[in-house]
């Protein structure tokens, strides 16, 4: 479908994390859809090189600008400023940044005391806003009220065209629901997740005979790993319990050597590094439980959209929107947050499950999945623009 609507300018300046996934399917949704794209990016050597590698297919649709001067410094002196100086070089007429929490939290504090953005950006405006706290609780802690202050002013000024968020529940409320501004985005996964349990421990080297627990992600202690850890710990060794952790944990320490001793009891697998997406789908296939043990998280999170995927139960942390999600279309079990015993306790319970209810939780988890299917992310990226006017 061919859109008159103006260029767009993607910025993101930072490609750590889920930051290059989404602006890879936002960049992909956009081009299908007939949109010309700039995207503002950090194309310094060890940037532009993972870059590269994820964006490849669509280099030669895009054009790039560098969001950082030939000093290093942000071009124009600041992050904001670097967003009117890109978009000034690219002429596009729109601005969509991957994750406007860029540049929300100041922004928001500015507008409140009547400081607003530079006057190019008025009216241009949108993105995906990850962490909106001030949306869920506008009134604690007292920075949130300054913040939805500065909100309510840059609406009332019209500086925004779509903000998109990530929690259903929250845009179905009534006030931000009848607010045009916002419009739920999934938390996407992709890919082909048909490989076999069986092939999939074979391709990565995990046993046939284990029942084994994922914990897919970065090792931040926010992510909650070391409560499973401590877990598996208070496990027999005659058990045929086993821990999967993939992704890049980090130096903690502490956590890595008790995964180490995990490993000589024949209890545990660690992938400490930088997974790809073949991989990645791999893991989360080779697995029966993913964990989801998350402390204090807030918002979304694509790896109960990839545990979806996978056709996986899961068990989380009983807070939030993952747990809302998870009580709601019964993925899984809920533990009280940082409750190692009750941890411990949900993972046996996961262990002793019978088929029937195993299979119970596939088909939700398959129905959950569509959800947050790549092209449920592109109805929803690409609708609200739909019906946009065209700028001048």
């Amino acid at each position: 479908m061919k859109h008159d609507d103006p260029d767009l300018l993607l910025f993101e300046p930072s490609i750590v994390g889920h930051r290059l996934a989404w602006l890879k399917f936002i960049t992909e949704d956009f081009l299908d859809s007939g949109y010309s794209i700039v995207l503002a990016t950090d194309l310094r050597k060890a940037a532009k090189d993972a870059f590269q590698e994820t964006l490849s297919h669509l280099l030669t649709d895009v054009a790039l600008i560098s969001v950082f001067d030939e000093n290093g410094g942000w071009r124009g002196g600041s992050k904001i400023s670097s967003i009117v100086e890109c978009c000034k070089i690219s002429r596009a007429k729109q601005i969509f940044l991957n994750e406007l929490d860029e540049i929300a939290s100041n922004v928001l504090r500015c507008a409140a005391l009547g400081i607003y953005p530079p006057s190019p950006l008025k009216g241009r405006l949108s993105g995906v806003y990850f962490r909106p706290r001030f949306l869920t609780d506008p009134l604690w802690p007292p920075g949130n009220i300054i913040k939805a202050s500065g909100f309510r002013r840059l609406v009332q000024k019209k500086w925004f065209q779509h903000i998109y968020l990530l929690d259903e529940y929250l845009t179905s409320s009534p006030e931000i629901k009848n607010n045009g501004y916002f419009h739920f985005i999934p938390d996407p996964w992709s890919g082909d997740y048909s490989c076999s349990s069986s092939d999939a421990r074979i391709s990565i080297d995990i046993p046939q005979d284990k029942f084994v627990f994922l914990h897919y992600g970065i090792g931040d202690r926010r992510k909650g790993l070391h409560l499973v850890v401590a877990a598996m710990e208070k496990m027999a060794s005659d058990s045929n319990f086993f821990l999967l952790c993939a992704g890049q944990l980090g130096n903690d320490h502490a956590v890595l050597e008790a995964i180490k001793h995990l490993e000589m009891r024949g209890m545990a697998r660690l992938i400490n590094r930088y997974v790809s997406d073949d991989e990645e789908r791999l893991v989360f296939r080779a697995s029966d439980v993913v964990i989801l043990p998350y402390i204090h998280h807030y918002g979304s999170s694509g790896v109960l959209s990839r545990a979806a995927a996978a056709e996986k139960m899961v068990i989380t942390s009983d807070e939030g929107l993952l747990a809302k999600r998870v009580r709601e279309h019964d993925l899984g079990f809920l533990f009280p947050t940082n409750n190692i015993q009750e941890l411990k306790r949900c993972m046996i319970e996961a262990s002793l499950l019978g088929n029937e209810r195993h299979a119970h939780y596939r088909t939700n988890a398959k129905t959950y999945a569509k959800t947050c299917s790549r092209k449920a992310f592109r109805n929803a990226l690409i609708s609200p623009w739909g019906v946009n006017e065209k700028q001048p």
